[in-house]
């Protein structure tokens, strides 16, 4: 309705539990250790429930599998049916109307989505790195600002970029700029935790052992800490690239005719009862998804047994 005033109001509101369970989770965390790789035998045996738990944890998980199946068999019958529910003849106009009137959305997003995901990967590790294994003045500031975004809401993020960058000198309303900030520095946490959650796990004196056996800082750095942070990068890009895709909360907000999303343009077929259209769009949006968590995963494969074979030289 256009009334910012009131819509910061209620986001407003958003802020006290998600901001109350980002401490809780900080303060449950900072008093537990993590470390899994110590460089020394661990014990192998494998506990295994019983087997009518087993079979009942089972049981729940190809519900829940069964569950998301039907989802999508829903999408891709509305997909092709000509009008879903009432006329089941299959047809490509849905996919025709998308890929020649609502093609531009495809290509927006793909674009704001590829600049962003490496961005966020890449800051997200330097920070997860500087905040494990480095000691410095402002340290828990850092951390804490920077995991901040994740903690908000992102209907109230997308607010607070419409008041702070909707007049000169910082005028981005609209532009491809104002989209790209939004997803590097909301998905940037995600990279944060993951680099944590690696780093946590290695006992510092793995890294310890390479600098007493001659190892200068720079080279335990790239033989021994980055490839253990490998996985927690491909994992970061993965999940920005995703959310990227399939954002819609702040963004709904930042979108212009210039610059579309097609969550944007998804929201807006099901409001104009084009819900085949709509059905379409998230059609090509799922494989475009699939397609990226293929080529990521292939990439992680292909580097992560080049970084392995790099440790076991040393």
């Amino acid at each position: 309705m256009y009334n910012l005033p009131r819509g910061s109001a209620i986001a407003l509101l958003l802020l006290a539990p998600s901001i109350t369970a980002f401490f809780l989770q900080k303060y449950w965390v900072s008093r537990k250790q993590y470390v899994t790789i110590t460089g020394k035998p661990t014990d192998s045996t494998i506990k295994l429930v019983s087997p009518f738990a087993k079979w009942v944890l089972f049981a729940f998980c190809v519900f829940i599998a069964a569950f998301v199946v039907l989802i999508y068999a829903t999408i891709i019958w509305g997909a092709f049916a000509s009008v879903w529910g009432f006329d089941n003849t299959p047809t490509l106009d849905h996919f025709r109307w998308v890929l020649n009137v609502g093609f531009r959305a495809i290509r927006d997003t793909l674009i704001i989505a590829g600049i962003s995901t490496p961005i966020a990967g890449i800051i997200g590790m330097i920070i997860a790195f500087l905040v494990v294994r480095k000691t410095f003045p402002g340290k828990k500031l850092m951390e804490f600002t920077s995991m901040l975004s994740f903690a908000v809401p992102g209907t109230v993020i997308g607010i607070g970029y419409i008041l702070a960058f909707n007049q000169p000198p910082f005028l981005l309303t609209g532009t491809l700029a104002i989209l790209v900030l939004n997803f590097v520095f909301r998905f940037i946490p995600v990279g944060i935790q993951s680099g944590v959650a690696i780093l946590q796990g290695v006992d510092p004196s793995i890294e310890e052992a390479a600098v007493d056996l001659g190892a200068d800082s720079r080279k335990t750095f790239f033989k021994i800490t980055l490839p253990l942070m490998i996985p927690a990068f491909f994992s970061g890009l993965l999940f920005s690239f995703v959310r990227a895709m399939t954002a819609i909360s702040a963004a709904i907000f930042l979108v212009s005719p210039r610059w579309n999303l097609m969550t944007v343009h998804i929201m807006s077929q099901v409001d104009s009862g084009r819900l085949g259209a709509a059905a379409a769009y998230s059609l090509i949006l799922v494989a475009i998804v699939i397609a990226a968590i293929f080529i990521i995963r292939m990439l992680l494969l292909i580097l992560y047994g080049k970084a392995g074979g790099k440790m076991l030289k040393i």
